[in-house]
């Protein structure tokens, strides 16, 4: 998780969102949803060293130091950070944890500092103007090694935007089975707008609630950033397959610097 004190964020409560995401994720769900996608194209591009821009609860990062990566996380959510750790002590392994704005990278890390980038689990969306969205994804680049390779996923925003009146209805599509897998908590767009979506996260009994705001990326236009920011080969999947879904839920990017 990523949030930015220059983001507003909506009846943003960080204790609450953080103690809803263990049940949001599933941890073992999303492995199962992934089906190996992350450790084989880490290890498909001999990858060593990783840079997770967004630890969030650990999720990624604790999988990856226990399959023997050199993991180095980031985040910018202090309870989030807390949640990690606890987590990290739960899995018996040390995270190594820093607190980076992501638009300024290049003034913590050396160039080519890593072989690989992550950015997974939506987490530009959270910066919501073309210019910092686009200094992040070259920080990102400045960091890898020649050859690194940055991982990044969004949400099917272009879904949002263009059922906004069955979604609002709440006729809202979603499988369950990729990047938040959860059953006991789900989480439904309250408010679609062009440039923001508000997102409302709650347990089955709507007790616990929790609200983040979103920056809906359109069909391509993180592709064209991507691209913009310098990198040459950007491979696309739908839901961790090779073509493309217009009803995918998530769409990931494997770029190579």
């Amino acid at each position: 998780m990523y949030i930015m004190s220059s983001i507003v964020a909506e009846n943003y409560n960080s204790k609450a969102v953080v103690n809803l995401w263990p049940d949001f994720i599933d941890w073992s769900k999303r492995r199962q949803g992934e089906n190996g996608f992350l450790k084989k194209t880490l290890e498909k591009n001999k990858v060593n060293s990783v840079f997770d821009s967004c630890l969030g609860d650990g999720c990624d990062s604790i999988y990856l130091l226990k399959e023997g990566f050199d993991v180095t996380s980031n985040d910018f959510d202090l309870e989030f950070i807390k949640k990690a750790q606890e987590n990290a002590r739960k899995e018996n392994v040390k995270l190594n944890i820093s607190s980076f704005d992501w638009r300024e990278l290049g003034r913590h890390y050396d160039k080519e500092s890593f072989d690989a980038v992550l950015c997974l689990g939506n987490s530009l969306t959270y910066l919501f103007c073309k210019k910092d969205q686009l200094n992040t994804l070259r920080q990102f680049y400045k960091i890898l090694k020649k050859d690194g390779i940055l991982v990044i996923d969004e949400r099917n925003y272009q879904y949002f935007l263009d059922e906004k009146d069955e979604i609002l209805k709440g006729n809202f599509r979603y499988s369950g089975k990729f990047v938040y897998c959860g059953k006991k908590v789900h989480a439904y767009p309250i408010k679609i707008e062009k440039n923001r979506v508000v997102m409302e996260y709650s347990d089955k009994n709507k007790k616990n609630k929790g609200n983040l705001v979103l920056y809906p990326f359109r069909r391509n236009e993180m592709k064209k950033l991507l691209a913009e920011a310098g990198f040459k080969k950007i491979q696309q999947f739908s839901d961790y397959k090779k073509e493309f879904n217009p009803d995918a839920d998530f769409y990931i990017y494997v770029c190579r610097k």
